[in-house]
């Protein structure tokens, strides 16, 4: 499984638009990190001026990470929020309960860390504003043709469905199946519920309602 660290793909039904994160800085830091520790494989643990310069690196990955899941999950909640729309994330533990346990890849970690921040800082901030997130199962989100269902042959990132001709790109498609199975409620679980109560706070507007006819903007990390 290969996360995409380098953007994040919404599409609310209409447009799609690609966000551009700041993981692939934390990355290079965290790699960093890790050629040292190769570089002095039995001094890294003694010698201090070493052993700082590796946590040092490792604490400014974390905090680029952090810092910008934040901003970004208030973004997107607040325009959620003004535009009366539910936010769809992928449910992404399905598919890491089949990953070795024992899998020492660093973009693999760091991804996993970077997901939970980002689905956290997102949670957080919509049950603050009373925001609705939906959560849908991802298997399947980016070999499924969002046109008739099919399975997508791809060549490279380019999906390509060999019985209607539908051509995307692999994290668009990812990202309006997992819109199309939201609306139709195949897969999903409420994280927050869509008809409840929020926080009471008599200064913040009332979520809309399924009923009332809420939009929904999906959210995809390319899989």
């Amino acid at each position: 499984i290969d996360i995409n660290l380098r953007q994040l793909t919404l599409y609310d039904g209409r447009k799609v638009r690609r966000v551009r994160t700041r993981f692939m800085e934390a990355l290079s830091l965290k790699a960093y990190a890790e050629e040292l520790q190769r570089k002095y494989p039995k001094r890294w643990r003694y010698n201090l001026r070493i052993l700082n310069r590796i946590r040092s690196l490792h604490r400014r990955a974390r905090n680029i990470v952090v810092d910008w899941c934040r901003k970004f999950a208030k973004y997107i909640v607040l325009k959620a929020r003004k535009t009366g729309s539910a936010i769809v994330l992928e449910d992404l533990e399905k598919l890491w309960q089949t990953r070795s346990q024992s899998d020492s890849k660093l973009a693999w970690k760091l991804s996993r860390f970077a997901y939970r921040k980002l689905q956290l800082a997102i949670i957080t901030k919509a049950i603050e504003y009373q925001v609705p997130i939906i959560f849908v199962n991802p298997r399947s989100t980016s070999k499924a043709c969002p046109r008739c269902g099919s399975e997508l042959r791809y060549w490279h990132r380019l999906g390509i469905c060999p019985v209607c001709g539908y051509k995307r790109d692999r994290d668009v498609i990812g990202a309006i199946n997992i819109y199309q199975r939201a609306l139709k409620g195949m897969c999903g679980v409420l994280g927050y519920p869509v008809n409840g109560s929020g926080m009471k706070d008599e200064t913040r507007q009332t979520a809309p309602t399924i009923d009332e006819g809420m939009k929904i903007t999906s959210i995809y990390i390319s899989l």
